[in-house]
């Protein structure tokens, strides 16, 4: 105990002078400024109606400020903010940048600099407007097989309009086929290359159709019919040709016999000249899903009134 008395009894005026020595130093040291550099976001306010930024700008800007060391804020809370209110559309404008640019600034928190001084802006009209979808496919197909069909839905694009008129189509992500023998649907993100463009929706669904390789098929001498039976028309041109494609493994034969040309003359008014009429082919259910038509020459027929 004699000990402990000793330590805090002996030389009592040194160490209190000592301890108000340290105290004076600390509050010295704790009121000098502080200066430093944040990297704050940018924020807008007052945006008009169906307008946005079009063009590319600083997200982020360093901002220098000074402070007591012992000054305490959240730097999460401050931000550059830049006020819109009566921008006009398509006009480019500076906005310098102040103390007052800065939201949440503590009132003992001195700003010194910004970097950038000012962000350039360019507001725009917002618009939107339906585009097409191109698929991107990569690879091949198994051998014997082909595509013979890729569909994929429009999507909105929305955003500036001067962005928005520069885009007339929007491509997918690759779509790999390689190796495949049937038809595939595949839900696929869409890829724009402009992050000022929105696309609604971001993903489509795309459907490839794989089918087996087609060879060509004339089917040649099909006769016209004229209904009804007791028309009073007659035909000028008596047969018809079909050019049209089967799966390459069909080996069965295709009879023109089995093929109808009809056209329909109700409705027509005798006439001195000829009407031209595109006849209608009817396929057998056997050809069904076998038989594609690509072309019937000729595409009309002359159908003439009796003199």
């Amino acid at each position: 105990m004699k000990i402990l008395k000793d330590l805090f009894v002996n030389n009592i005026e040194l160490k209190v002078g000592s301890l108000l020595l340290a105290i004076l130093l600390w509050l010295q040291i704790a009121g000098q400024p502080v200066q430093r550099t944040l990297l704050l976001p940018v924020e807008f306010v007052n945006i008009p109606l169906e307008m946005e930024i079009a063009n590319d700008y600083q997200k982020e800007i360093e901002v220098i400020i000074r402070s007591r060391s012992t000054a305490s804020f959240d730097e999460r809370q401050l931000a550059v903010v830049v006020d819109l209110r009566g921008v006009e559309p398509g006009v480019e404008r500076s906005f310098p940048l102040g103390s007052e640019s800065v939201l949440n600034r503590p009132y003992d928190v001195e700003v010194l600099d910004f970097t950038p001084a000012q962000i350039r802006l360019q507001l725009d009209n917002t618009v939107e407007k339906r585009i097409e979808v191109r698929p991107q496919i990569v690879g091949q197909p198994e051998d014997g097989f082909e595509v013979t069909r890729v569909e994929a839905p429009e999507v909105m694009v929305r955003g500036p309009e001067f962005r928005v008129e520069d885009v007339t189509e929007v491509q997918t992500e690759p779509i790999d086929i390689e190796g495949l023998a049937s038809t595939m649907v595949q839900q696929v993100p869409l890829d724009i290359g402009d992050s000022g463009v929105r696309i609604d929706p971001p993903s489509v669904s795309v459907v490839v159709t794989i089918e087996e390789e087609r060879k060509e098929v004339q089917l040649r001498g099909i006769p016209i019919r004229l209904e009804p039976e007791d028309t009073l028309f007659q035909l000028g041109t008596l047969w018809v040709e079909i050019q049209g494609t089967v799966p390459a493994s069909f080996m069965d034969g295709l009879n023109a016999e089995d093929v109808q040309a009809t056209v329909n003359t109700d409705g027509l008014e005798p006439s001195d000249e000829p009407y031209l009429m595109v006849p209608e082919i009817t396929l057998p259910e056997t050809y069904n899903g076998v038989l594609r038509i690509t072309s019937v020459i000729p595409e009309q027929v002359e159908i003439e009134t009796p003199r």
